[in-house]
């Protein structure tokens, strides 16, 4: 496909490089002279120093032959307004990123479809759900789902003490058959594995697992994770990410939200009744200390600072938090969080990316999930009737070494396959794999 992307910021070279790894046709239309250069220097991609809401630049980027146009600058007027126009010229479809919470709503006065954009992205609302359901799920450092949270990937840390360290999955799969589960990816060393039976878990490993949510307390607990009830949460930053968890997670739990602008804070505390809302300073131990920081079962940074939900998260941990969770912008520094003690990380230009791939890659792939510190990711294809997936059993069809079979969601029955499983044409199917895979693969579904 032909694809424009407007902004080169973290969310736009981190989009613009996953889809050139898949032979998409990238322009990339920049105006920081900076950021320019960077996608110029690193990108096999054609890049334009200008403005993307301009009519003649998009005119000369070849809007009229583009199948998707995605506005990412951090500029709701500006990913709109190329939007609009890109729409006029006749481009295909187009996405805007937006952050303002008036186009957060269904009930808005006015909705992307009401301009012409086919879907607004949110990151505080993809982020905000991210960041809900590792809270809720506590052994997570990962945690992505589908059919409404019924089927879920959930990556685990192998503990040193952990009864499965030094076992092959089968051996393992074999001991507990009570229920379904499965291996997907092993992440060791900064490397990507895609497993088979005589993979063997080792300690510090972490492990990437698909099981039905029912299940996914019995996988935890195998994995030596003790059940923990999450009620006390502290939470640092009361933006718009900030506010938007607290008000979900208040619901069912005692909530703590941490605030250093009083305005800001006093403004919270109207609109969130059931949230206790503190004025400090979140990297103050005192403070930390007096709200008795080590009573909580969670502590979740979310300001707008990288480096103060970093210095935070770390103070947490010190003091005695169970389970810390942080949100960064900055990719690169999410590979390193597990070695620094954090327990697990959100980064809102990831889950923005995440959502803008399910978007692009509409059509036979319904869906897709991209995991942050490894080479593989999650998606959901159907396959075509006659198709070479659905001919033999999962063991008889010689599929590529770093893809597995992960589920089957026939009608509304979720099946975690084994080698004897055989795909029926309209059965959704989960497909763990390594991107460079992804064109290969699908011809099995067509």
């Amino acid at each position: 496909m032909k694809i424009i992307i407007i902004g080169a910021g973290e969310v736009g070279y981190y989009l613009a490089k996953r889809l050139i790894s898949e032979d998409h046709n990238v322009t990339i239309i920049e105006m920081d002279s900076e950021r320019h250069r960077r996608v110029a220097e690193t990108l096999d991609a054609i890049v334009i120093h200008d403005s993307g809401s301009s009519p003649r630049v998009l005119e000369n980027a070849g809007v009229k032959s583009t199948d998707i146009l995605l506005a990412v600058t951090g500029s709701d007027d500006t990913n709109i307004l190329a939007c609009i126009i890109a729409k006029k010229m006749g481009v295909a479809r187009c996405l805007a990123r937006v952050h303002s919470e008036e186009f957060s709503f269904s009930k808005s006065a006015i909705t992307g479809q009401d301009i012409g954009i086919d879907l607004l992205i949110h990151p505080e609302r993809t982020a905000a759900e991210a960041t809900i359901r590792l809270v809720e799920q506590s052994s997570a450092s990962e945690l992505v789902t589908f059919e409404d949270d019924r089927l879920q990937i959930i990556s685990l840390i192998v503990k040193e003490d952990s009864p499965v360290v030094n076992l092959t999955l089968k051996e393992v799969a074999t001991q507990h058959d009570q229920f379904s589960f499965l291996c997907l990816a092993i992440h060791r060393e900064g490397k990507t594995i895609i497993p088979r039976g005589k993979n063997v878990y080792r300690s510090g490993d972490t492990a990437y697992f698909i099981a039905q949510e029912e299940d996914i307390p019995r996988l935890t607990a195998l994995l030596g994770y003790p059940k923990t009830e999450q009620q006390h949460i502290m939470i640092l930053g009361a933006g718009r990410l900030g506010r938007m968890v607290a008000a979900v997670l208040s619901r069912e739990m005692n909530v703590k939200l941490i605030e250093q602008d009083r305005d800001i804070a006093e403004e919270v505390a109207v609109n969130l009744p059931d949230t206790l809302v503190l004025h400090g300073d979140g990297t103050d131990i005192d403070f930390l200390s007096s709200e008795r920081i080590e009573e909580m079962d969670c502590f979740v940074a979310v300001s707008g600072s990288e480096k103060t939900n970093l210095l935070s998260g770390l103070l947490a941990k010190h003091l005695g938090v169970k389970r810390v969770i942080i949100h960064v912008t900055t990719n690169e520094y999410i590979p390193l969080m597990d070695k620094i003690g954090i327990d697990a990380v959100v980064s809102k230009n990831v889950e923005t990316v995440n959502a803008i791939m399910r978007y692009v890659r509409r059509g036979n792939v319904i869906a897709v999930s991209l995991f942050e510190d490894i080479k593989a990711e999650a998606i959901e294809l159907i396959p075509h009737v006659g198709s070479d997936i659905t001919k033999k059993p999962i063991k008889d069809l010689e599929l590529p070494e770093d893809m597995i079979i992960g589920a089957l969601i026939r009608q509304k029955e979720i099946i975690i396959p084994r080698g004897d499983t055989q795909i029926q044409p309209q059965d959704k199917v989960v497909v763990f794999l390594k991107p460079n895979l992804i064109q290969k693969v699908e011809k099995y579904f067509n």
